[in-house]
């Protein structure tokens, strides 16, 4: 397990910041987060430190799609689409980076948004 202190702020402040753990995973220029505890995977906004998060990842040098299991703060924000008509997704925000650990993971065999 290794440890990480990640942090951005300033950018946050109309935001509930709260802890959250879960698998976190990027591959072709996507983020994306599954939260243990709502069983839901979240797309990672480009905001916060989502582009120290990825370079973290790349570091590991895990399998393409290879989950690690992370806690963090962060928060869940509206994102409009850019297609008119279709509604708002939800994304995480990652704010700082608590920990990481290859080693464990969420284990749930069917996760909602897969």
């Amino acid at each position: 397990m290794s440890a990480f202190f990640l942090t951005s702020c300033g950018e946050h402040s109309d935001y509930t910041v709260s802890e959250f753990s879960g698998d976190y995973r990027f591959y072709s220029g996507i983020g994306e987060f599954f939260d243990c505890n709502k069983k839901k995977k979240f797309y990672v906004a480009d905001a916060g430190i989502s582009s120290k998060l990825q370079e973290t990842y790349l570091k590991l040098q895990v399998k393409p799609k290879e989950d690690v299991f992370i806690k963090i703060k962060g928060y869940l924000k509206e994102e409009a689409q850019k297609v008119e008509g279709i509604n708002p997704n939800l994304v995480f925000v990652p704010v700082k980076l608590i920990s990481v650990d290859e080693d464990r993971g969420c284990t749930y065999p069917i996760r909602e948004g897969e």
